[in-house]
Parts: structure tokens; sequence; C-alpha cells
């Protein structure tokens, strides 16, 4: 179980510290000098991960697939290590001078193997339309291929086309309702794997990350896990397999 001392939406004394927390529901910015900022635990067989900026201990366990939610944290640049949670003191990522901007709000993925972890950083949308929701995708599987993610079938509406590991799209536009996500190889109409539906709604901003491996020789599942990033950060949903292809 995650214990995050990275607080969404509130304290976080790198520096210096915030005068309080917001009990908005969105990140809400003290005055221009902060940046939201949120860490997703990627890597498949990597252990419980420790979160530090510029030395200080920010969030002490944070398991596979968790998110910390998000905090404000002083616009600056830091250098950010993740170590497992257990007090080893071998790195799993090393980030020297990441730049953190006023008022951006930004998310910090460890995506891949241990052997091979890397950090994927994303710039994170805060814009909302009315009456519809907003969504991107995250390849963070790292034995699958460049992958499609269409609706209802494998050979369905494409809804991001071509992403390859480790990479990340733009946000799209969805109307809100019940989706069934396929995913298939990139430009094919084979299913890699298909999931139940999931509900998007009116207002919100999403993430669907796309997690594990595909070989199915070992102990990690290909699975989809559709992070929420309006409000705390921290909630998501897994989507339940359907009819998953998955390679032996």
């Amino acid at each position: 179980m995650k214990r995050a001392l990275l607080v969404p939406i509130c304290l976080l004394l790198i520096a210096c510290g915030l005068s309080g927390c917001d009990d908005d529901d969105d990140v809400t910015f003290v005055n221009d000098y902060y940046t939201g900022l949120r860490v997703i635990h990627a890597g498949y067989d990597a252990p419980p991960a420790a979160v530090f900026l510029n030395g200080a201990l920010v969030v002490d366990s944070l398991e596979f697939g968790e998110s910390s939610g998000y905090a404000l944290v002083l616009s600056d640049v830091y250098d950010m290590e993740i170590t497992p949670a257990d007090g080893e003191t071998a790195e799993l990522v090393s980030i020297e001078n990441l730049v953190l901007m006023p008022l951006e709000v930004i998310t910090v993925f460890a995506v891949g193997a241990r052997a091979d972890l890397r950090p994927l950083i994303t710039e994170d949308s805060r814009f909302l339309l009315d009456g519809r929701a907003r969504a991107r995708f995250v390849h963070a599987s790292p034995d699958a291929p460049a992958v499609d993610l269409r609706i209802d079938s494998a050979d369905g509406t494409q809804i991001f086309q071509g992403v390859s590991f480790p990479g990340v799209t733009d946000y799209t536009a969805l109307d809100p309702g019940d989706y069934v996500f396929v995913v298939t190889a990139a430009g094919n109409t084979d299913p890699l794997a298909a999931f139940d539906d999931v509900a998007l709604e009116t207002g919100t901003l999403y993430t669907i990350a796309a997690l594990g491996t595909l070989n199915g020789d070992d102990e990690y599942d290909f699975m989809v896990r559709v992070y929420t990033d309006n409000g705390d950060g921290a909630g998501f949903v897994d989507l339940a397999p359907a009819a998953a292809v998955i390679p032996d």
C-alpha cells in the first residue's frame, strides 16, 4: 500500500513551504511559483519505490501501478531519485536537473523493466471541455510493439495510432459514455488485448496506460489502467480483460 509524503494538493517542504492546503477538487496554485507534480510507478518488475527530491524523501512507498497523486512543489530545478522503498542503495531512476516550471502540472512515470527503468515525463492538461471528456494514451509495456487503441473491436475506430514504448500521446476529446477498448499492433486488426467497457465522464481528464508485458511466460500480465488526471490525480481503474489475445 502506498504511503505518500507527497500529499495531494497540499504541503511539500522543499526549500520552502506553502501556506496551506486547498479544498478544491483540482490542483489550485497558491501563486505563480508552484508546479503540480505526480509520480506513477510503471516499472512492472520493480519493487515498491521511494521518491526523493534534492535528497528529501517525498514518497516513501509507491507500488507498481500506483500514483502518488498531485502535490504542489516550489518551482525550481531538482534532482529526483527513485529507489527501492526497502532501503536498498541502488537507484532505480535518477533524473538530474528536473525543471519544474511555474503553473505546469507534470507526471513522472517510471517505465520499463527494473534493469532498464527510465523516466517518462509528461505535461498534464488542466483544460476541460464542456460536455466532453479528454484522454491520452501512455505506452509503458516494454515488450509490446507500437500499438493502436481502438473502440469496440480490433477493426474499430482508432483513437490513438502508432504509439511506441515509451511514449505518450496528446489529449483527445471524447464524448462521455461507455467505451470498449481494444489494443492492436499498429496498423493491424489482430487484437493484442481487449477489455470490458469503462465509463468516461464529462469534464474529466484521463491517462490510459498500457502496463506489464505481453510475454505469456512471465508473471506480469499485460494490463490497461485508466488514471484520472484532474482532481487529486491519485485515482485509477483497471480495465477487466474481455477477450485478451496474448502471445505464448
